[in-house]
C-alpha cells in the first residue's frame, strides 16, 4: 500500500517544489522593484532639495538687491548660499540623515542600523 502512495507523495513533492519557486521569483521580482521605486524616490527627492535651495537663494538675494538698491551683492551671496544648501541637503538626503542635527546622533543613529541589521 505504501506503494501507491510513494508516486503521489513525489508528484505533491515536485508540485510543491515548483510553487515555492515560483514565490521566490515573485518575491525576488518585487523586491527589486522597490528597492528601484526606493532609489528613484532618494534621487527625486535629492534633485528638489538642489533645486529649491538655489531658487530660495536666488529670489530672496534679487529681493533684498531690489529692497535696498544694492544691484548683484545680495544675489550673489544669497545664491552662493544657497547652492552650498542644496548641496548639504543633497548629501543628507543620500546619506539617510534625515534633518537630525550633530555628529553624535549620526554616530549613535549608525550603531542603531548596524544593531538592526546583525
Amino acid at each position: 500500500m505504501t506503494n501507491k502512495l510513494d508516486p503521489r507523495l513525489e508528484k505533491i513533492k515536485s508540485e510543491l517544489a515548483s510553487l515555492k519557486k515560483e514565490d521566490k521569483d515573485k518575491t525576488d521580482k518585487q523586491t527589486i522593484k522597490d528597492n528601484d521605486q526606493e532609489s528613484m524616490s532618494v534621487g527625486l527627492r535629492a534633485g528638489a532639495e538642489l533645486i529649491t535651495s538655489i531658487a530660495a537663494g536666488g529670489l530672496i538675494g534679487y529681493g533684498l538687491d531690489q529692497w535696498l538698491d544694492t544691484k548683484p551683492i545680495f544675489l550673489i551671496i544669497m545664491l552662493l548660499l544657497g547652492i552650498a544648501t542644496g548641496f548639504v541637503n543633497v548629501w543628507r538626503t543620500t546619506q539617510n540623515m534625515g534633518y537630525q542635527v550633530g555628529y553624535k546622533d549620526i554616530q549613535k543613529s549608525n550603531k542603531n542600523i548596524k544593531k538592526d541589521i546583525d
